[in-house]
């Protein structure tokens, strides 16, 4: 039969407490541990803002890109073009004008409530109906006093045509707006992206055949861009734009489809 413990067996089993050396040297590695993972953390928030920022950039630019790639694959388009079929008439839509880094292009569209007047019949250009249009890169000063560059979009109105060396869309506020005079909008949002280059290359091909011309189009377009303020991210999106409308000129050169329509 065991012994009841006495007080002394209890006395004889306690145990100590840390020593300050001890409590020193836990404490030190327990900091070493919790600034690891501190900066583990910090790095991933930053990776993560800037991973964000990234694609935010790349998408801004890609929105850009599309709707100017769209826009221009209409360009050409007559509602009336088998009239030009067999005849030495040439479609007032045809013609577009790459120049620098802004581009001038045309194509019918049906006039509004189906009021047409002389001019706003299929297949006659209407200035007044926005048949006209227009896509440049312009340097210019926004709200915050930087130099950016932006991204603007022009629409014929009225008796006014596109004009690429025209006066840019007004910055003084958010959002900005148009020109009343020139017709330019903004398309890129100059408070929050620079746009650096915007690059129209004309690989249109020409072929001669029975005493005609026919050029099939094609414009590869660059846009090139980064968060405004900041140097550390820039990014580069391509398009590769065939023009739907194919340029037929019965007399004369595919020189001339190459002029403002």
């Amino acid at each position: 039969m065991s012994r009841p413990l006495t007080p002394r067996a209890f006395r004889s089993g306690r145990q100590a407490g840390f020593s300050l050396v001890e409590m020193m040297v836990a404490l030190v590695a327990g900091m070493i541990v919790v600034a690891a993972v501190i900066a583990f953390m910090m790095s991933s928030f930053s990776s993560n803002a800037e991973y964000v920022r990234s694609t935010r950039l790349t998408q801004e630019l890609r929105n850009t890109l599309d709707l100017a790639t769209r826009d221009m694959q209409r360009a050409g388009y007559d509602d009336n073009a088998l009239f030009y079929l067999g005849n030495t008439n040439a479609s007032p839509f045809t013609p577009i004008l790459i120049s620098g880094s802004c581009i001038l292009y045309a194509y019918d569209r049906t006039y509004p409530n189906g009021q047409a007047t002389a001019a706003g019949q299929p297949g006659r250009l209407d200035v007044s109906n926005g048949e006209v249009r227009g896509l440049r890169m312009s340097t210019v000063t926004n709200v915050n006093g930087q130099s950016v560059g932006v991204i603007e979009y022009a629409v014929s109105e009225g008796t006014t045509k596109p004009d690429c060396a025209a006066a840019t869309a007004t910055y003084t506020t958010v959002p900005a707006t148009c020109n009343a005079t020139t017709k330019w909008c903004p398309l890129s949002d100059a408070s929050t992206i620079d746009i650096d280059a915007f690059t129209l290359t004309n690989n249109s091909a020409s072929m001669a055949s029975s005493g005609s011309t026919m050029g099939m189009r094609r414009i590869d377009v660059t846009l090139t861009g980064r968060i405004a303020g900041d140097t550390q991210f820039s990014r580069t999106v391509r398009s590769s734009v065939k023009v739907r409308s194919d340029c037929i000129r019965v007399t004369g050169s595919f020189g001339t489809c190459a002029a403002s329509p």
